[in-house]
């Protein structure tokens, strides 16, 4: 198909089809971000794009349940991936935690959500040598600051689980162990 983006002449159907037509241009944006220029710069941050394309992949792909924000009484919700990043983010605030995979469980069903608190559960990793219950206490003093404070989100269970241990950021890899 790409050989075929910038001519959709080459296929009589996707000449006429939307659905194709739109497609083929979709490729075509894709392949101007993707392909390197003749002459790339020198400045150029590859781990800023990728992080920025696969985060437009994420949300495109899953932007998860919808989750209730605020009193019983008004009607504002936020999308489960929008919620997790705020609380990944907040994790990582804390000194040596990075954050993993983040489930939000809504009250009420998929197909029914309602109103009343939802349930955290966030897996983090923890900088070898730290102390790994006041690290999960400040994880979890910061995951209800940022439920309640950024987001109005009531919670009604955090579970923080940590996964695994990794080095700690002053520490060489060839110095470990």
């Amino acid at each position: 198909m790409w050989e075929h983006a910038g001519r959709p002449d080459a296929d009589p159907h996707t000449a006429t089809c939307p659905s194709c037509r739109q497609a083929v241009a979709d490729l075509e944006h894709l392949r101007a971000a993707v392909l390197p220029p003749a002459a790339p710069p020198a400045d150029i941050d590859t781990t800023a794009v990728v992080r920025r394309v696969m985060d437009a992949v994420r949300l495109e792909l899953r932007p998860g349940r919808t989750l209730p924000l605020g009193e019983a009484e008004e009607d504002s919700w936020i999308y489960e991936s929008v919620a997790a990043r705020t609380l990944r983010t907040a994790a990582e605030r804390v000194p040596g935690v990075l954050a993993g995979s983040c489930r939000i469980t809504p009250p009420g069903s998929r197909t029914h959500p309602a109103r009343g608190p939802s349930a955290v559960h966030l897996g983090i990793t923890v900088a070898y040598g730290q102390d790994l219950q006041d690290t999960v206490r400040a994880v979890r003093e910061s995951l209800v600051r940022a439920a309640r404070h950024h987001l109005g989100l009531a919670l009604g269970g955090l579970d923080v689980t940590v996964t695994d241990l990794h080095d700690p950021p002053s520490q060489p890899r060839e110095a470990r162990p």
